[in-house]
């Protein structure tokens, strides 16, 4: 377990005073205040270290998750200790020693302060990390547990791979009527263990703690996104209250696009924030894939492809080729209008409708553009077979 800092600071201080004596005092006076230096210091050290289990690293008190985190670190070193109790075989002397290592690694990676300068700032520790230690811990045990101890563990883990893994061959394979884990769970309830059964059991926590590592992932990025969506659209709030005069949706109706693409862009912007709020998104788990590309994608890329959308949809409505607000019939045959999607609203209201589908366009641009897409090509090409079919005729 490493040191916190106040130990080595106590270090430094306690030697001190110690080397000069032996340099002064002489080697016998030296090497027992070294001695009294180094049994203090390890006093001192397992003090903190007795205190450092027992209570939440700074910050830790106003999250509940963090105390949960806390806790499972304490529970499993109990666990240890009461296995180390045991009369155990060199093999599994072998397997708590692993167990301990991947606990202090666990605590050593709480042992990070909670805001920092780098990204993304508000902390430097990795429970994801620490979680996936501490579930290897978790599955190591069974291979610890006496058999009353495995059957109690498996009925508990039966009941975890149930709610969690919804797969169904994955299902079938481990808790169908003939899974891998019932036949175990049937051995284990007949005392009948056979040398497989322990694995089994092993095997299924590792598949339940997979998919929960993997939610837990899934979760936090959903998380983070979501924060970092509401703080730009907090910004673009600001940017549209203190520059209204230029990015004035009054004037929508009307005008070319040059005098309104900032504002439809950044409306689209708008819609693309809501949407990050709104959904949750099944990221991709790929292990070792930087999370800057899920975030970049979400928070930058996402957002403007919805300000693109914003900007083509009102492109679309004023090619009149799929969809008119307002009165149709300025210009087009009567065959025309009648393919057109027609929305009627009163005048005052037609700067707020254009608003309005630009947030729209933002929010669901991934959907939009490609059915957009579509119609517009579909609609281009009829009108093409009427060119030809008139030019023929004359």
């Amino acid at each position: 377990m490493p040191e916190l800092p106040v130990i080595g600071r106590q270090r430094k201080q306690l030697a001190g005073p110690a080397e000069s004596l032996c340099f002064k005092g002489g080697a016998t006076a030296g090497l027992l205040a070294v001695e009294s230096a180094e049994a203090l210091r390890k006093s001192c050290k397992e003090r903190a270290m007795t205190e450092r289990g027992a209570l939440p690293a700074q910050w830790d008190w106003i999250s509940p998750s963090a105390e949960r985190l806390i806790w499972k670190v304490m529970d499993l070193e109990k666990q240890g200790e009461e296995l180390r109790a045991r009369a155990l075989d060199n093999d599994q002397v072998r397997i708590l020693d692993i167990c301990d290592r991947y606990i202090r690694m666990a605590r050593n990676f709480l042992d990070r302060p909670a805001i920092s300068w780098r990204f993304p700032f508000f902390s430097r520790k990795h429970p994801h990390l620490v979680w996936a230690l501490l579930h290897r811990v978790d599955e190591h045990y069974i291979s610890l547990m006496s058999d009353d101890e495995l059957v109690n563990k498996a009925i508990e883990v039966r009941t975890a791979f149930d709610l969690n893994i919804k797969e169904g061959r994955t299902r079938d394979d481990w808790i169908g009527p003939q899974g891998r884990l019932v036949l175990a769970l049937d051995s284990l309830h007949q005392k009948t263990v056979k040398p497989g059964d322990r694995n089994a059991v092993k095997q299924a926590l590792r598949i339940v703690n997979e998919q929960v590592d993997r939610k837990f992932w899934q979760l936090s990025a959903n998380t983070l996104t979501n924060v970092w969506s509401a703080l730009m659209l907090g910004v673009l709030m600001w940017v549209i209250w203190r520059y209204h005069a230029s990015l004035c949706v009054a004037n929508l109706g009307t005008g070319s696009l040059e005098q309104h693409y900032v504002t439809l862009g950044a409306l689209g912007l708008i819609g693309a924030y809501l949407s990050n709020l709104l959904t949750m998104e099944d990221f991709l788990y790929v292990r070792g894939a930087p999370f800057v590309r899920y975030w970049m994608y979400n928070v930058l890329a996402k957002p403007l492809v919805g300000a693109m959308a914003a900007v083509l949809i009102y492109v679309v409505e004023k090619s009149r080729l799929i969809f008119v607000i307002g009165a149709s019939g300025n210009g087009e045959s009567a065959e025309t209008a009648s393919q057109l999607i027609t929305v009627n609203v009163a005048t005052e209201s037609l700067p707020y409708v254009y608003a309005l589908l630009a947030i729209t366009a933002g929010f669901a641009a991934d959907k939009l553009l490609r059915s957009t897409f579509d119609s517009v090509l579909k609609r281009l090409a009829k009108e093409a077979e009427k060119t030809s079919e008139s030019a023929e005729k004359t």
